[in-house]
């Protein structure tokens, strides 16, 4: 009996022991396998980043190109104006590129960041006729690519750019009449830094609604006031075309029609039913019809 207990024994240990011997046979399969995924892993990792290396190699030279033919352009169509100037100052002072990042839109408001270019391109004396080319090495390239596409007398005018990048990023003259009344002085920044930003802001709203005179900038500005003073149902009311009510005489005409239309709906219209029992203690039984076991009154404002 004793025989057959060390038989079994030594064939439990047998089993236990293959047990081992196939757990860590499964373990370096499991671990060799980590490792292969892992390599393939770093493998498709280069692969992106060399497809993304090589993506935006190909985004700088196709922006290179825009940028050469832009200036080819400006330097043509400017040759006769530019033919007495020197070289010396043609030469900016100092490279855009070199003081200021690409504009990114998630980081970066266009409005703020056309503010600074035209403030640094001016310290760099550079030649405004040259201002869309060093602008576009600092465009994203699908931007960038919009511009090109344009006419050349359209490409090459800051001006008309400046629009097309306003609009591109939905900047209105409504969205710069916030702007002035809700920006706000940066840590760090300068009171005459705010003072210019607020300027360019008003500037950009002003021009953008042509309030060209001192008749229009005064309709424009007693508009607004107006406007302050409105409730928020009421701005709802004309929600399509409120941004483009800049005369005080159009606004408050239809205001005034609004408050005129609104009081005639609520005299008109009824606002309660009444029921009252017949025990019910009434001295103007005149002013109520019967109804059943109940008398009924309308009461109109």
């Amino acid at each position: 009996m004793k025989g057959w207990k060390v038989i079994a024994e030594q064939k439990r240990q047998e089993v236990i022991a293959e047990q081992k011997r196939q757990d860590v046979i499964a373990e370096q399969k499991r671990q060799e396998e980590i490792a292969e995924q892992k390599r393939q892993e770093e493998i498709e990792l280069r692969k992106l980043e060399y497809e993304e290396r090589k993506r935006k190699d190909e985004m700088e030279f196709e922006l290179q190109k825009i940028r050469l033919e832009s200036e080819g352009r400006s330097l043509n169509s400017n040759s006769v104006a530019n033919q007495n100037v020197n070289s010396t100052q043609i030469k900016p002072k100092l490279e855009i590129h070199h003081l200021m990042q690409k504009f990114n839109s998630d980081e970066n408001d266009i409005s703020l960041y056309l503010i600074m270019f035209e403030r640094l391109t001016k310290q760099a004396e550079i030649l405004e006729n040259t201002w869309v080319t060093h602008l576009l090495g600092l465009l994203p390239y699908d931007v960038a690519q919009l511009i090109a596409r344009e006419p050349d007398e359209i490409a090459n005018d800051y001006g008309e750019v400046k629009k097309i990048l306003l609009k591109r990023y939905k900047l209105t003259p409504e969205k710069f009449r916030q702007k002035f009344f809700m920006h706000n002085k940066n840590l760090g920044s300068t009171w005459k830094n705010f003072a210019y930003e607020l300027r360019n802001f008003f500037n950009e709203w002003v021009n953008g609604v042509k309030a060209d005179s001192f008749e229009k900038l005064s309709d424009l500005i007693i508009t607004d006031q107006i406007k302050r003073k409105v409730s928020q149902e009421i701005k709802d009311h004309f929600i399509d075309e409120w941004s483009k009510l800049n005369s005080p005489d159009d606004l408050v005409e239809k205001l005034d029609d609004y408050d005129t239309l609104r009081s005639t709906l609520r005299n008109k219209r009824p606002r309660k039913e009444w029921h009252y029992d017949k025990q019910d203690s009434l001295k103007d039984d005149s002013a109520f019809t019967t109804n059943g076991n109940k008398k009924t009154v309308q009461y109109y404002t």
